[in-house]
Order: structure tokens, then sequence, then C-alpha cells
């Protein structure tokens, strides 16, 4: 039966379009109410009239039977006496007809003289006969069907003499009764009028909406949705402005560490399972960001956001996300691989000059010459190598600034390393590949600077100690200076003095990574000229 029940409406709407159907599912419901409406109050103002009606012949029919006169002509059997007053009493009365009865149910007044003198019909006299009560009945008499009050006639001496039965044809009361429902029944028609009209609104409000998009295309719509956000290698979570998650998929929860189901996190606030979820509680008049280096829930993420808009309203936020080694992204111009193969290019090119130095010496006999360099630059190289390695006890620093010392002597500067340099260990809240990033950038940059400035001594200097609870950084040039008022645009990404594209990405990466570290960044003025960067990192272990 219920597999039926379902068939036939998939059957008699399926070639309806989704508003349609809404409209006439609307339009079934509320026609079904009115009608129970219109029954219930029919019934009750049937039910209603019957009752006042039926009370005013009862109290008629009493006022009657007091009669004096009609009393003492109906206990001497005076049928025109008794015709006679009831024709006087009818035009005072609003009912169809009087009927005077005496004790035997035979008639002494009627409507109609030709039925005095015969049997009262409807056989409902007996209970004011012989119980003398007065009341109501709804019987068929010699007029039709009528309601009709009944009331004994009682002599001087208490006795039951007659019977008085005031009727009110069904007729004259059906009339009374439409005049009462015809309102009503325009009331009901236009009702369902404006409820039909207010339902054709609704389904179209609904449909504009649904973006005028069936049910069927929705559901394809979401279950396409749902591939696409699982398949998608990148983490992804959606908040509304309430800072609610509206989605997420799996790669997301993996990211985040987050062992709870998608369908228990959907709806419960983003900030009870992500920390810190500023980045995902942003203001809504915040621009959409690209590639920013974040923290979540202890991992190190390069995120996207894209506000969420609905007709130009602001909905919530879309995150994306992946770990920042992941994949190649912006970090991957300063990695260590990247740098590595720089400080290689620049060894590879001074020892290609130095060999080449000494390959002529030797081709015009200056063997004792060429000798000697080759002692100076194993002796100097060889001094250069014994102090960094035991200087900064990690490796990837070390590499690091071998090789940058190589390139400042290419470019014909001088890298000089401040006497209290002192790297005892691994850095704790900095990982060294980002650390040799933060320096490598810095040190390019003091390059850069310092050969923009034709009246420099060529000389830039660098100190990384840990003695203390802080990691210090400290790289100081000789360089053209900077705008100690616009310092804060050199962190934003894509803020450069290059011509060039590609740039304006160093410094935004520095600053990240060490604000994410929970250090900061100052920037001051060097003398007589230059710029002096100075980055400070907790490293209490």
């Amino acid at each position: 039966m219920n597999v039926l029940l379902q068939w036939l409406p998939d059957r008699i709407y399926s070639g309806l379009s989704f508003k349609t159907r809404l409209l006439l599912l609307l339009s079934l419901v509320v026609s079904v109410q009115l009608f129970f409406i219109g029954y219930i109050f029919h019934i009750t103002l049937s039910n209603t009239i019957q009752q006042q009606v039926g009370t005013r012949a009862m109290v008629q029919a009493r006022e009657i039977a007091s009669d004096y006169e009609l009393i003492e002509a109906v206990e001497k059997d005076h049928r025109r006496v008794v015709q006679s007053l009831i024709d006087r009493l009818s035009p005072f009365t609003d009912a169809d007809y009087i009927v005077v009865g005496n004790n035997d149910e035979v008639r002494l007044a009627h409507p109609n003289p030709s039925k005095v003198g015969l049997p009262m019909v409807g056989g409902d006299s007996s209970r004011a006969l012989k119980l003398g009560e007065s009341y109501y009945s709804i019987r068929k008499g010699s007029l039709g069907f009528a309601i009709r009050g009944k009331a004994p006639i009682f002599s001087s001496n208490n006795q039951i003499v007659g019977v008085i039965s005031v009727g009110y044809l069904l007729d004259s009361i059906d009339t009374w009764f439409s005049f009462y429902l015809q309102p009503v029944f325009f009331t009901l028609l236009l009702t369902l009028l404006i409820s039909f009209i207010g339902a054709w609104a609704f389904s179209t409000h609904i449909k504009r909406q649904m973006y005028d998009m069936e049910p069927n295309e929705i559901a394809l719509s979401l279950r396409l949705q749902e591939s696409v956000l699982q398949a998608v290698y990148e983490g992804i979570i959606a908040v509304d402005t309430d800072g609610k998650i509206v989605t997420v998929n799996k790669t997301g929860l993996s990211i985040l560490g987050i062992s709870y189901s998608r369908k228990y996190l959907i709806g419960r606030l983003v900030s009870e399972f992500v920390t810190p979820a500023s980045f995902l509680l942003c203001h809504p008049t915040s621009n959409n960001i690209n590639d920013e280096v974040i923290n979540l829930n202890g991992e190190t993420l390069i995120a996207s956001r894209v506000a969420i808009t609905d007709s130009g309203d602001h909905s919530g936020w879309v995150v994306s996300f992946r770990k920042r080694n992941d994949i190649n992204t912006l970090t991957h111009q300063l990695t260590q691989v990247r740098q590595f193969t720089e400080n290689f290019r620049v060894v590879t090119h001074e020892h290609a000059n130095r060999l080449s130095t000494i390959s002529g010496l030797i081709q015009i006999g200056a063997y004792d010459q060429a000798l000697k360099t080759i002692r100076s630059e194993t002796e100097n190289q060889q001094q250069l190598i014994d102090y960094v390695s035991h200087t900064f006890n990690c490796r990837i620093i070390a590499g690091l600034l071998l090789g940058k010392y190589s390139r400042a002597q290419e470019l014909g500067l001088k890298l000089e390393f401040d006497t209290t340099c002192l790297l005892q260990a691994e850095p704790v809240n900095i990982s060294s590949n980002e650390l040799a990033a933060v320096i490598g950038n810095l040190l390019d940059n003091a390059f850069e600077a310092t050969l923009k400035n034709p009246n420099s001594n060529k000389t830039i200097i660098l100190l990384i100690t840990d003695i203390t609870d802080e990691l210090v950084v400290e790289v100081s040039d000789n360089g053209a200076g900077i705008d100690l008022e616009k310092v804060h645009l050199l962190f934003e990404k894509g803020a450069t003095s290059k011509e060039e594209e590609g740039h304006g990405i160093g410094l935004y990466l520095v600053h990240r990574f060490i604000t994410n570290a929970g250090g900061v960044v100052i920037v001051d003025e060097a003398e007589p000229l230059g710029a002096i960067f100075s980055l400070f990192v907790p490293n209490k272990r």
C-alpha cells in the first residue's frame, strides 16, 4: 500500500516542475483545510440555528398556552373561538404555523381550516400531554418538516387539557441558514484565492532560492560538490559568519589532526577544533588572501582564503591549505636546495677563476708564485671553514654562510662575522631550513642594497647568537638606506623596490617565519648609511 501511495504521486508529478508541484501541493493542503473549516462551520451554524429556533418556538408555545381565553376555549372545546384566538396571534409571531390540539391530540386550530378536527401528525405531543413538559422536536407534520415547539395547556385546576405546537418549516430555516452562510462562503472563497496567490508567490520564492534548479539537479550538484571536495589534494574548510563549520574535507581533517567525523563537526564552532582560528574568522571586509603562511594546530601551512558571497552579502569564508613542505610553494624560492645550488655555483665560478690564474702562472714558469697562491688559497679557505664549522653548530646554517661568503667575494663585497657570533645548537622554535631561508634572504637584500650605494665601504656584518634564551640574528649593510616611515610596507607580500616581476616575497616570508616562531623583526638605520635588520626569536628549550 505504501509503495502504491509513493508510486502514484511520482507518476502524477513526473512531468511537472518543482514549482508547479509545490504550488499544487500547497493549494491542495489549503483547499482541504478550508473544506474542513467550512464543514465544521456548517455543522456548528446548523446546530446553533436549530437550537435557537427550537427554543424560540418552545417559548412562544408556552406564552400562547398561558392565555386564559385560550385555556377556557380549549376546556369547552370551542373550536371557532380557539381558531379565532390563534388567527389573532399569528400576525405577532414569525412562526410558520400554530396548531392547537386537545388532550386527545385532535386539532382545535390549524392554518388550514379543513384540517381542524383531524388528529395531529408527527407523534411528538405525548410528552406534553402526559408529562406536562415543554420542548421542541423536528418532525414531519401536515405542512412538512419543521422545528416544532410543544407546550401543554393547563386548566384552572391544573389539569392538562391540550397542547400548543408552534412550528418553523425547515424550508424557511434553510433560507435563514443560506443568509448567514453566504458571507462565510465568499470569505472562504476569497481565502482560497489569496492562499493560491500566496502559494504561487512562495513557490516562486523557493525556486529562486534554489537558483531555478530542480531537486534532482540540486542533488546532482551536491553529489558533485562532495566528490570534488574529497578529491581535492588540499585541505578545505568552510565557515559561516558565526564561525560555525559549514563543510570540511577528509584531507583537511587529516592535516589538522582532527579525529571527529565531518557529520559531527558541521554546525559547530571552528574555534573548538582549530587553534588559532583567527585566520578563519577574519572581519568580512578583509580581502581575499592567497598563499599565506600560517600555523594551525601546530602545523605550518600555506593557506588561501576566499569570501563566500550571496547577492553581495558576506556569508562566510572558504579556506584551503596544505602543509608547507608538501608541494612547491612560495617557500620553495628560498629552500635549502636552491640555496645550496646557488652557493655551489658561486664557489665553482670562483675556483674556476683561481685555477685559471694558477694555470697561467705555471705556463709562464712562475712556479714559486703558483705554489704561494695555492697555499694562500688553501689556508684562507680552511681558516674560513674551521671558523664557520666551530662557530655555527648547525650544518645547514654553516653551509649557507660559506656559500654567502663566497658570493660576497664574487660581487666585490666583504661579509664579516661579528666577534660574538655563536650558534650552539639547532634552533628550537624555528626549523633550520626556515632560519636558513631567513638569513639567506636578508644577506641577499644586504648585498643588493650595498651595491646600489657607490660610496659604500662594501662591508656587510652578520651576527648570529643563541647564548641567551633568545636566538638573535642581525644583518647590517652599508647600502642605500630605508625610509623608516614605510618599514611596515616592506613585509607585505608583493612589496619590492625591484622592477622585475616575481619579487616582493622574501621579506614577507621572513616576517611570517619569525612571527610564527613567536619572534619579532626590528628595522633600524645604520651609520653613516644603510639598514640593520634585527631578529629576536624565543629559543628556550
